[in-house]
């Protein structure tokens, strides 16, 4: 997620507010359930900024690593047709990407798959 996000336009924030941003900052994708769903958030909206500074993916990245230690939401104002809002987005989780996680419960497939079939001369 962090490697495809270098080199592609949209900011993927699934798994930590629960949306994507395009380069421009409209939202394409808000996940129902999610904070910035809680929040207000929708698909079509225009993000212009985050936490009183215009929008840009290192704004973005710099809200949610703070959102760790803070008590006070994430600021969004966005744009939505001819209206304007300021949505309160409450997360401090920081940014958050999907990882694989081993349960000991269970049988280790990964390994089995990924073994080499023959030994090496």
């Amino acid at each position: 997620m962090q490697a495809r996000e270098k080199t592609r336009e949209n900011r993927d924030l699934s798994f930590s507010l629960g949306m994507i941003i395009t380069k421009e900052g409209a939202l394409l994708d808000v996940i129902p359930g999610s904070p910035a769903y809680a929040a207000g958030a929708g698909a079509g909206m225009k993000l212009l900024g985050v936490n009183g500074r215009k929008y840009s993916k290192d704004v973005m990245r710099t809200a949610l690593r703070r959102s760790v230690n803070s008590q006070q939401p994430i600021a969004l104002l966005v744009e939505n047709g001819e209206y304007y809002s300021t949505l309160q987005v409450d997360y401090h989780e920081g940014i958050r990407y999907p990882h694989l996680v081993r349960n000991e419960g269970q049988p280790d497939l990964l390994n089995e798959i990924i073994k080499p079939i023959a030994s090496a001369p």
